[in-house]
């Protein structure tokens, strides 16, 4: 069955309605497919074995998938109070299947060689969508989404300067999610493989991703990546001071001096694209849509509106104008608005946990291979926690779901690893 695994690893990748079966609630994509297969598969082997079911590995790795559950749970629950039922169908349909990606993929994926190959099968998948991208961005041909959403005025043919990429992604702020994952993926690679020409391409990939990103013009996901870069190269270069960090502190500090200009114009152009107003505009219903999500929260006793009711509270109680929008777009106040106080407290929990073992990993581990993993998959924590407010809603993301279960998976891995190493 592993087979069908790498399957739906490669899937998770791919836009969900490219491949996939209508089922009205939502799109039975390829990979929600492979997953359920795999899930029920897992299921009967229990059953034949007659033994419980059980949660894999330990630690961590173990509490993290039981928050999971719980969270579907509570999202099952929310039926008593929920308002629009369709809704709360769709929104169990993501999170239940989110869960079972997570407990399906800690299944598979054991060993070190594992999760190289994970991460190996989303580094040709990061690549397939630069191709995607830089070929919207050269031709002007859209092949997946309705581009017209996007070129309102019919620029795009003409003007290449105005073309944003998209690939097989609903907007560009999902793809510059994507993208940002991506960049650190590809340096993941960098640090742990020796040969010099894959070091080489992988730093290309990172590059160009990096362009790609830029270009969506998703001032969160920029934003993200700048931070998560400071941090991925201080923790790498300048924690210890050697040759190499002094040699590259006076090259950046001879291009400072030599090319003011140059340097200037390069911050003004990424400061222009991070700009933010909360005046009016995009930025101010963004506010406001935060600001009737405290108040529905504070409506539902700290319970949340349920599973998927966000939409349906924001069309009929908003107090703060919001235009036609409906959903929340902050991924942390969706979190908490939908789901309630005790879910977001537990997400919190969980996710400030695994940036702790990895950034703990990173520092004390021996292990190069668990060292330079864990730096990088840190830096996609810290710049996740940024960029994640760009796109409109994360649930449905089928490819999030299976990346934060891959390094679920890996905390165990690097755990077991750990301690292994101790005992010895």
């Amino acid at each position: 069955m592993k087979i069908f695994f790498w399957l739906m690893v490669m899937s998770a990748f791919i836009g969900a309605e490219v491949i996939a079966i209508d089922l009205g609630f939502a799109q039975l994509s390829l990979f929600r497919g492979t997953l359920f297969l795999l899930s029920f598969h897992l299921l009967c082997s229990y059953l034949y074995r007659g033994v419980r079911l059980r949660v894999p590995g330990m630690g961590l790795q173990a509490r993290a998938i039981k928050f999971y559950f719980i969270w579907f749970v509570y999202s099952f629950l929310s039926l008593a109070w929920v308002q629009d039922y369709q809704l709360w169908l769709k929104a169990i349909f993501f999170v239940g299947s989110g869960f079972l990606c997570i407990w399906v993929t800690s299944h598979y994926l054991k060993t070190k060689n594992d999760i190289v190959n994970a991460f190996g099968v989303m580094w040709v998948m990061v690549v397939l969508h630069n191709v995607i991208g830089w070929t919207e961005l050269l031709t002007g041909v859209y092949r997946f989404v309705d581009v017209t959403r996007f070129d309102r005025y019919n620029q795009f043919g003409n003007n290449p300067s105005l073309r944003v990429p998209i690939s097989m992604f609903s907007n560009p702020n999902d793809f510059a999610t994507f993208l940002l994952f991506g960049i650190f993926i590809a340096w993941m690679l960098f640090f742990n493989i020796k040969s010099r020409a894959f070091r080489l391409v992988n730093a290309f990939v990172a590059l160009s991703s990096t362009v790609l990103l830029m270009r969506t013009l998703s001032r969160a996901n920029i934003l993200a990546l700048i931070c998560g870069s400071v941090i991925l190269i201080y923790m790498r270069y300048f924690r210890r001071i050697n040759v190499q960090v002094l040699v590259l502190i006076i090259a950046v500090s001879g291009a400072l001096t030599l090319f003011p200009s140059v340097i200037a114009n390069l911050l003004y152009k990424v400061s222009d694209k991070i700009y933010f107003s909360f005046d009016g505009g995009s930025d101010f219903i963004r506010l406001n849509l935060i600001r009737n999500g405290l108040y529905f929260l504070t409506r539902t006793f700290g319970l949340g509106t349920g599973a998927g009711n966000i939409e349906h509270w924001m069309i009929n109680e908003s107090k703060y104008y919001v235009g036609a929008i409906e959903n929340i777009h902050n991924w942390w106040a969706e979190i908490l608005v939908g789901y309630g106080l005790l879910i977001f407290t537990g997400y919190l929990y969980i996710f400030f946990r695994m940036a702790k073992v990895l950034f703990t990993s990173h520092l004390k581990c021996n292990n190069q291979f668990i060292k330079n993993t864990s730096l990088s998959l840190f830096c996609i924590m810290i710049a996740f926690s940024i960029g994640s407010v760009s796109s409109s809603s994360n649930i449905p993301t089928q490819w999030l779901w299976l990346f934060w279960g891959i390094v679920i998976a890996y905390i165990g891995v690097s755990e077991k690893t750990i301690e292994t190493a101790k005992s010895a």
